[in-house]
């Protein structure tokens, strides 16, 4: 790789493919892992109509060699590649997943409920700003009730992060999944508000594996943008390790 001014950079991370086990026989357990390498359970509930899983993987790319040929990096551009589809296998309700993919510029150190903020638009109780993101890629399925398919359809996205010219040692990456099993309505009689019917059966749920992808240009060492990045850093990493 060439580190002199006007180069272009490309960084790449894969990610694992993750599989839920959902089961509900013979009454709902929280969900769990049934495969999937370096991925965590941030949070995970159920009760007699509903399933929810929350999944976290994470690395941390080294780029020291940048900083020190005293390059800034300006980004130009960030995507997902999905090698694969979003999948289910017996189960018949309502069913979501949410699968979000984060390039940071600082650690997030964030609980289940601070990454659902975050996936559904930056909340202004996180302490994190949206020029400290190089990406938050979102991409949210549903599958509705009673519907023998194995796949989901796609019914919304979101793409978003402003961080343009930077000095870091580390690039940290995230995968944030939700999935949730909803029990399906049944109908009702005239003036009869409509019955959630227990969940029933087993089954899993599945993301495929993905890659990051970051390209960067670099250039000369910009001494004003690397000191707002490291005062930003400093800021929000203090404010995570002194709430």
């Amino acid at each position: 790789m060439s580190l002199k001014s006007g180069s272009d950079i490309r960084l790449k991370k894969d990610t694992d493919f993750l599989q839920v086990s959902f089961v509900a026989t013979p009454a709902p357990v929280p969900p769990t892992i049934a495969s999937g390498v370096e991925w965590s359970v941030l949070d995970a509930t159920a009760t007699a109509t509903s399933q929810q899983g929350y999944f976290l993987w994470e690395d941390v790319l080294d780029i020291t060699g940048v900083q020190m040929a005293d390059l800034s990096m300006v980004n130009q551009g960030s995507g997902v590649v999905r090698r694969g589809i979003v999948a289910q296998g017996t189960l018949y309700e309502n069913l979501n997943i949410i699968d979000a993919h984060v390039i940071s510029l600082v650690p997030l150190k964030l609980t289940a409920l601070e990454w659902l903020s975050l996936v559904y638009g930056l909340d202004r109780s996180l302490p994190l700003s949206d020029d400290r993101l190089l990406m938050v890629n979102v991409q949210s399925y549903k599958r509705g009730q009673q519907d023998a398919s194995f796949t989901f359809s796609q019914n919304d996205g979101a793409v978003y992060g402003s961080a343009s010219t930077f000095s870091n040692t580390r690039l940290h990456l995230y995968r944030y999944v939700a999935m949730i099993r909803n029990s399906y309505v049944s109908a009702a009689g005239p003036g009869a508000p409509p019955t959630a019917v227990n969940l029933a059966g087993d089954g899993v749920m599945q993301v495929p594996s993905t890659s990051f992808a970051q390209l960067c240009r670099l250039e000369e060492f910009n001494a004003v943008a690397t000191a707002y990045a490291i005062y930003r850093g400093n800021e929000v990493q203090q404010t995570y390790d002194n709430p």
